[in-house]
């Protein structure tokens, strides 16, 4: 009998993101929604990609510009990279996609953080590549041990800072030092910034800044969540030259559509909008981390945009992940695998409700209920 698919599709999963919102709205009768798993932008998108999303609405007959070529010239002008080291995708995981096209190939080996991000691991598992896990040591990504288990087969080491969904940095000395120890002829580091605009740590690494020392390392960024464009999916791969042609050779043409790339070109200028996200989510996460602590639940110190909370007296190392302006728990997991579930809360005023502490204090509550009602339910089922 003629075999159509390919075997390893029978061992992955695909990845749930649950019913859409709009639909789910009408199905519980409400109004409005707040999806907690996505770790969305309270404030919304950037009030100037909405304008421009507006103006080049009239044009979307056109196909777009297949390089993003002004995009990749505001981004170079600010990261202070030329161009042709920045390759624009239809969010990280296209990017994540466009590197294991590029590189990986049967009997490569991929070194993935555990947990970790699920699209590291599928990509790899698609291209033929082994995944290697590296257990996290507590919360933080263990470099020494990621170390150990680089050979001569290893093409990529996947890094996350801040850490998703551990919330944790990896720091900028023993990051430089990993760097260094993999000497000249290293596989290619991966290091995923999703969320390095709302980290506040002095101590953290700026991935752009390291290129030019190393020049096998690739720096993932997106505009989801600081500039508010998830729906977009607009993610940007920042690299030597080189690598950034490498990728461009298996890159769709107009893989990034029109108003996804005037809306991410006019955000960049938005400051007010960046500025304004960013206070908002550092100051709620301190008075939700402060408000937690005092329940008595335990979690490292967030630099992203959501917490990490530990579920007390739970089976296994069960966790679970909480916006840092938003309520309850988005997401559920051992810490052995990355088992999602979604949860949604209804709100009749986003903009009152991240505009006092008050919501907060809300949340605190409903978090604990829901940890409280979770844990019931995992245990009757076992």
């Amino acid at each position: 009998m003629r075999r159509l698919w390919r075997p390893v599709l029978d061992d992955l999963i695909p990845y749930d993101a649950g019913l859409a919102i709009e639909a789910l709205a009408r199905e519980l009768g409400r109004s409005e929604l707040v999806r907690l798993s996505a770790n969305e932008n309270p404030l919304g998108p950037s009030p100037l990609a909405v304008a421009a999303v507006e103006r080049e609405a009239a044009r979307i007959h056109l196909y777009p510009d297949g390089g993003s070529t002004a995009l990749r010239e505001a981004l170079g002008r600010g990261l202070g990279v030329a161009p042709n080291q920045i390759v624009v995708g239809n969010g990280a995981d296209e990017l994540i996609a466009l590197i294991a096209t590029a590189a990986f190939e049967p009997g490569d080996e991929v070194i993935v953080p555990a947990p970790s991000f699920e699209p590291y691991e599928i990509t790899a598992r698609l291209a033929g590549a082994t995944v290697v896990p590296s257990p996290l040591a507590g919360y933080d990504t263990d470099l020494d041990d990621v170390l150990r288990r680089v050979t001569d087969r290893t093409k990529a080491v996947m890094l996350c800072s801040p850490h998703n969904p551990a919330t944790t940095i990896i720091p900028r000395r023993p990051l430089l030092a990993f760097l260094d120890a993999l000497g000249p002829d290293s596989p290619l580091v991966v290091l995923d910034q999703a969320y390095i605009d709302f980290c506040d740590d002095p101590d953290h690494a700026d991935g752009i800044r390291l290129l030019e020392r190393y020049s096998r390392l690739v720096v993932l960024r997106t505009f989801s969540k600081i500039a508010g464009l998830a729906g977009l999916r607009v993610g940007y791969a920042v690299a030597s030259a080189e690598t950034i042609d490498r990728f461009n050779r298996v890159r769709a043409p107009y893989n990034v559509n029109r108003l996804g790339q005037v809306a991410a070109l006019a955000a960049l200028a938005d400051h007010a909008h960046e500025e304004k996200t960013v206070r908002l989510v550092l100051e709620e996460r301190a008075y939700l981390s402060a408000e937690l602590t005092k329940r008595g639940y335990t979690f490292p110190p967030s630099h992203a945009n959501f917490l990490l909370i530990a579920v007390p007296d739970a089976p296994g190392s069960w966790c679970v992940t909480a916006p840092a302006w938003a309520s309850p728990a988005s997401c559920a997991f051992p810490s052995a695998c990355a088992r999602r579930t979604r949860s949604y809360w209804p709100c009749s005023n986003l903009a009152s409700r991240v505009s006092s502490h008050a919501p907060m204090a809300r949340m605190c509550r409903s978090i604990c209920a829901s940890i409280s009602v979770g844990t019931a339910r995992f245990r009757a089922r076992q």
